[in-house]
């Protein structure tokens, strides 16, 4: 199998994002909140990035709730971006991790 450099076809792939048939980009945000009804606002901005929100848990903690999202359709830098940008949401920590995950069966064909 030979690796190709040229722009990949999958739309959902950015120049950005290293993108291989079978492989699907996703990311795990997390948020600290002080208020779990942030919650209604973080969903619909990453509803208009674009993202398509996988997976979402709230857990609370001693005096804030974390928010955990799983989301995909975006790309990297959108991701990150976003994080950063939640600013007056977020009271503590807020971060992105990315992965690289096997596309199901129903994705894949």
């Amino acid at each position: 199998m030979a690796f190709s450099t040229e722009t990949p076809l999958d739309p959902a792939c950015s120049t950005e994002d290293f993108c291989l048939p079978g492989l699907e980009l996703q990311h795990e945000m997390l948020f600290s909140l002080k208020d779990w009804s942030s919650i209604g606002g973080i969903t619909e901005r990453l509803s208009q990035a674009g993202a398509e929100v996988h997976a979402l848990s709230l857990n609370r903690t001693a005096d804030l709730f974390v928010l955990r999202c799983r989301v995909k359709a975006i790309s990297a830098a959108r991701a990150r971006a976003f994080v950063h940008d939640l600013g007056a949401l977020v009271e503590g920590a807020a971060s992105v991790e990315h992965l690289m995950l096997a596309k199901s069966a129903e994705q894949a064909a």
